[in-house]
């Protein structure tokens, strides 16, 4: 006696193919919302900083804070971050240098800078990505 052929629903590639969607979803809501990678570098001790900078000469750190204050000179800008590090605020001067294109700079808003430390123990922005 012959089979008789299935019309019915085939559950099982219904449910692969829904774990698949749900994988290739999740993954670029992943990849979207990813920090730059330059940004995986450590968060900045302020208060470190502020105690002995010199010795950070060389380090790439990130920093996240309010612009409070903007200074342009021919050669470079110069910023200052307010940083809240254990419920205290501290100020962190930045370098801007020339060349530097990461857009319009507003005072009030929080941005997160990539920095690293020139030899004077002086922050020098690397990038920059506004919260």
């Amino acid at each position: 006696m012959a089979r008789r052929a299935s019309s019915g629903v085939n559950t099982q590639a219904l449910l692969v193919g829904a774990i698949v969607l749900i994988i290739v979803l999740g993954g670029g809501y992943w990849f979207i919302n990813q920090k730059p990678s330059g940004f995986d570098a450590p968060v900045l001790d302020a208060v470190s900083f502020r105690t002995n900078g010199r010795s950070l000469a060389g380090n790439k750190n990130q920093v996240t804070g309010v612009l409070i204050a903007r200074e342009i000179r021919a050669s470079s800008q110069i910023v200052t971050l307010e940083v809240e590090q254990d419920g205290n605020p501290v100020h962190v001067p930045i370098i801007i240098p020339d060349g530097f294109t990461a857009g319009n700079l507003n005072q009030k808003d929080t941005y997160t800078f990539l920095i690293e430390f020139n030899t004077d123990g002086v922050p020098v922005a690397l990038d920059v990505t506004q919260l």
